[in-house]
């Protein structure tokens, strides 16, 4: 799997090819454009999706979609008025709140976070209480939500030893010099350790006190304040999840639909499958088996803008209540699953 990795660029040059919203082109179709969460794989199969099915043009929406990952920050590029659409995930849209942006979050793809500790089975760690004496692996990058994953669960640090590794390294938990490894993407680091046979157990950090909704959709505040543009983002919120439901009803075949019609290179057949089997599940809740998939939980972003403050990506707890609305979800009659 390729590397999730950002930072910021300029961007500015890419601004001609992205349609503006909320204007016609020839044809009468609103234009919209849509800077995903990451690449073309299974993790934005919904709209991809619906872009070559045609949902999007059977509501009247001129789509374009610009992939993420190296090089692209979607907030900057929301903010700029670059893109009219962002997804990202809520630790960056809460930190551009936090310098002063104003944004409208208004569905969530994930209901569990997909960041995560892998462990080697044969550890015999299975909650955070099992890492007392084991050796965790940590990532640069990794040791605020390390911290953060031992102090929310009530493990003393001194009871764990650490070692740093690198950000694609898994060479040290496949040798067993290692019992877990922090953080990975619970589709990417477990398979690899799987396939060099190694039986593997994934604990979501959003199961562990670092909840998160990864790939929120989210808008600039003043582009939402105008109705026709909640219409336009109801229409396209519904074409959407229309994208969506193939992808519930059979995971599988919704990874061959991505490596099949060559949206990027570099993906692994085998490893969108997984992750596309793994990943509905932690699209799933009870939430929105209740309300409809994508739906926002106000109690995970509350959790998220606590750990924000706690490690100090924010000096103050961001309310969440001003930038969140299911007014879109409502009137978009999300499927459920």
């Amino acid at each position: 799997m390729l590397s999730r990795s950002r930072w910021m660029t300029s961007l500015l040059a890419g601004a001609a090819m992205l349609g503006l919203a909320g204007k016609a082109d020839a044809a009468g179709m609103t234009k919209l454009s849509v800077v995903l969460g990451y690449i073309p794989d299974v993790e934005m199969y919904g709209p991809e999706y619906a872009l070559h099915a045609g949902y999007y043009k059977a509501a009247g929406l001129n789509v374009t979609l610009t992939p993420a990952g190296q090089g692209v920050d979607q907030v900057q590029m929301v903010a700029a008025g670059i893109a009219t659409i962002g997804i990202d995930n809520p630790e960056a849209i809460l930190a551009g709140v936090g310098q002063g942006e104003k944004f409208k979050v208004f569905a969530g793809q994930f209901q569990t976070q997909p960041i995560a500790m892998t462990c080697r089975k044969d550890s015999g760690v299975t909650v955070p209480a099992d890492l007392k004496g084991k050796t965790v692996g940590v990532k640069v990058n990794a040791q605020p939500y390390y911290k953060l994953f031992l102090a929310k669960n009530n493990v003393p640090a001194d009871d764990v030893k650490t070692t740093t590794i690198g950000p694609n390294d898994v060479s040290l938990l496949i040798a067993g010099r290692i019992a877990c490894e922090i953080t990975t993407f619970a589709f990417n680091e477990p398979l690899l350790v799987q396939q060099a046979g190694i039986p593997t157990t994934v604990l979501p950090l959003g199961k562990y006190g670092l909840n998160a909704q990864a790939d929120s959709f989210f808008v600039k505040e003043s582009y939402f304040d105008k109705p026709a543009n909640q219409a336009t983002l109801v229409k396209f919120l519904h074409a959407t999840a229309q994208g969506w439901v193939s992808f519930y009803k059979d995971p599988k075949a919704a990874a061959n639909f991505i490596i099949d019609g060559h949206f990027v290179d570099g993906l692994d057949r085998t490893q969108q499958i997984f992750q596309a089997q793994q990943q509905v599940n932690y699209m799933k809740s009870p939430l929105t088996a209740e309300k409809g998939i994508l739906w926002l939980d106000p109690s995970i972003w509350d959790e998220t803008a606590a750990n924000l403050k706690a490690a100090g990506v924010t000096s103050t707890v961001i309310p969440t209540a001003p930038i969140l609305t299911t007014s879109i979800l409502e009137q978009a009659n999300m499927p459920k699953f």
